[in-house]
């Protein structure tokens, strides 16, 4: 590995765009396993148009490239850059911006300040989520009310998991989280997300399904982007540079290793929840170019109503993105309860965050 890496930096350090480069995530905080794939940060230097990351594959080594403009460092660092530099080991920097920035993180990270920047832009995504739900609910889309429900509640989490100041991790989310809960004296949150969430019982047969499921709609949704190259390279920068990334053959294998990794390890609910994020940001951009291939518009509140309408020549390919996002069965009282019940921990997280700051902060 190591010599892949050093040969793989050469080769990015010649190019003139690249100011910078280093290693984060779980290489760089020593939790990497044979499953883990390898995160550099790219200092661009170029007029990027904003984040992107490519997964490559040197001497079969999975690596992401996370692409991110320089300028973005020279100004206002965006808060989801914080746990990146914080825990950044830097293998070029060629005029020390890296180093300066990183001195900085070190220094501010842990802070009161800096973790109530942090927090708060995670209070305002659950928000976006939540308005996502109730105006899904409005128009009788219960399915989408469900899951951005959900998806509110994780962000308003996220909160916790950062007052604790333990790492973000795709692929450990749900310990972080009731690791932090239970740092915090909440452990009833953690409860109350393994119910909503529905994550009670976990078999590793439903787990393997769930994965088969997944690479079954990665497929469908990868012949549709390749068979439209031209709506591709003409959409959104952030639609394109997700998509990229997303139905790349080496993304999906990476895909399957972790998850079975996690599954063959018992994590089965951790599976659950990373194969379901995953998904879910892949199926929103799909459904976005799918909107500009057939020349309709949507509504990204109403996304399964409107990824049924999108795949109406493809009525399986819909039923499948259901049944793996575990919709089939949701009514109206389904989301009528995630909702309110996500209200109220919205209300009691926004009510304790700056006390819990305080209090966890000071303590540490």
């Amino acid at each position: 590995m190591r010599k892949t890496l050093e040969k793989l930096v050469r080769e990015l350090e010649a190019k003139s765009h690249v100011s910078g480069i280093g290693m984060f995530g779980s290489w760089s905080r020593g939790e990497a396993t044979s499953a883990s794939d390898v995160d550099l940060l790219i200092l661009d230097d170029s007029n990027l148009e904003g984040e992107y990351v490519e997964r490559i594959t040197p001497s079969g080594l999975m690596v992401d490239l996370d692409h991110v403009p320089k300028q973005w460092i020279n100004t206002v660092i965006p808060p989801d850059m914080d746990q990146k530099l914080y825990e950044l080991q830097i293998l070029f920097d060629r005029d020390w911006a890296l180093a300066n920035t990183k001195l900085l993180m070190a220094k501010s990270y842990v802070s009161a300040e800096r973790v109530s920047i942090r927090t708060e832009a995670h209070v305002v995504d659950s928000d976006i989520y939540l308005s996502r739900a109730t105006s899904a609910f409005s128009r009788e889309d219960y399915r989408s009310a469900f899951l951005f429900s959900i998806v509110a509640l994780e962000s308003v989490f996220k909160v916790l998991i950062e007052i604790a100041l333990l790492p973000f991790s795709n692929s450990h989310f749900v310990e972080r989280l009731e690791a932090s809960t239970a740092k915090l004296s909440m452990p009833d949150l953690f409860n109350e997300y393994v119910n909503l969430a529905r994550f009670e019982e976990v078999k590793a047969s439903v787990a393997k399904e769930k994965l088969k499921l997944f690479s079954v709609v990665w497929d469908e949704m990868s012949n549709t982007v390749r068979r439209h190259p031209q709506k591709l390279g003409s959409s959104h920068f952030q639609i394109r540079a997700r998509l990229n990334y997303y139905l790349t053959t080496a993304f999906l294998q990476g895909i399957i290793t972790r998850s079975n990794f996690m599954i063959d390890n018992e994590r089965l609910v951790e599976s659950l929840h990373y194969l379901k994020t995953v998904f879910l940001n892949a199926v929103e951009n799909y459904a976005w170019l799918k909107s500009s291939i057939d020349k309709t518009k949507i509504d990204s509140t109403l996304l399964i109503r409107s990824l049924e309408s999108l795949e109406k020549k493809n009525p399986k390919n819909y039923e499948r993105i259901v049944d793996f996002l575990d919709l089939k069965n949701i009514e109206r009282l389904d989301a009528a309860r995630a909702i309110r019940r996500t209200k109220e921990v919205m209300v009691r997280i926004r009510r304790d965050r700056k006390v819990l700051i305080k209090n966890h902060l000071t303590k540490s």
